[in-house]
């Protein structure tokens, strides 16, 4: 009998364990979009075993994104009218709940889409905002066959990009890539490589155009990342870099959170 209900704790442990190990992830990504553009964004899921119930707002701001629809579901049953609040998106907030019809739980491959919101861009240039998930007006749950879950949010930054923000390189003898990461909170890597050793020039550059950040220096032919630290940027928002040789330039953004 001892044995029995040592048996049972163990058993019993393990399915505690099992449970708070599981943690679905909720994510947004990082766009770069064009003025005027329509696009789908994607809100995507991992750890998403045996879920039964699902609910949450996305949130953005309605000065830069104008919602259009929704659509790409990838859970069973998702329909506009059932599924969705569209009554504020003129507020930027859409309304989002889910459940399982059959209640034995759906598991979808880490990565997978629920469902895409379209958007328009109407923010000028070099504007950005989040869009979130988070708990208003609706309180974020996830529901499994096991009870309730802890959730990971991730929300990414959509960016408006700029007439200033080329991301072609004007010249053959170097490449300038991304930033990375980007939108970063305490330090990012502006990365290029160089055809052959040159003198180089870095400037970052507000949305009014001031400086904010240079640096001039000679480097050998090959791979570079100049590191750039939160603290250098006294607000958060979309900035412009542009690396300068004597042979050509190229110029990006990066935004600062």
């Amino acid at each position: 009998m001892k044995k029995f209900y040592l048996l049972l704790v163990v058993l019993t442990l393990f399915a505690l364990g099992t449970l708070a190990a599981q943690e679905v992830v909720l994510k947004t990504p990082d766009l770069e979009v064009d003025p005027d553009e329509t696009f789908s964004l994607d809100l995507q899921v991992e750890d998403f075993e045996l879920i039964t119930g699902l609910q949450f707002s996305v949130n953005w701001d309605p000065e830069v994104l104008e919602f259009v629809n929704v659509d790409n579901f990838g859970l069973p049953g998702l329909t506009t009218e059932g599924n969705f609040g569209t009554m504020q998106v003129d507020q930027g907030i859409l309304r989002f709940a889910w459940f399982h019809q059959e209640l034995t739980g759906v598991t979808l491959p880490d990565m997978s889409t629920v469902f895409s919101v379209k958007f328009k861009v109407v923010g000028d240039p070099n504007t950005n905002t989040q869009v979130t998930i988070t708990n208003e007006p609706i309180v974020v749950e996830v529901v499994s066959t096991s009870g309730m879950l802890p959730f990971n949010i991730q929300n990414g930054t959509v960016t408006v990009m700029g007439p200033n923000a080329a991301n072609e390189t004007i010249s053959t003898d170097f490449v300038l890539y991304q930033n990375s990461p980007n939108p970063f909170s305490e330090v990012s890597y502006i990365r290029f490589d160089l055809n052959k050793s040159t003198q180089t020039h870095l400037s970052i550059y507000d949305q009014t155009g001031r400086v904010v950040y240079t640096e001039s220096a000679y480097y050998s032919a090959g791979s570079h990342a100049i590191p750039i630290e939160r603290n250098l940027f006294q607000s958060a928002g979309t900035y412009v870099y542009t690396l300068q040789t004597a042979n050509g330039t190229a110029t990006r953004q990066l935004v600062v959170q």
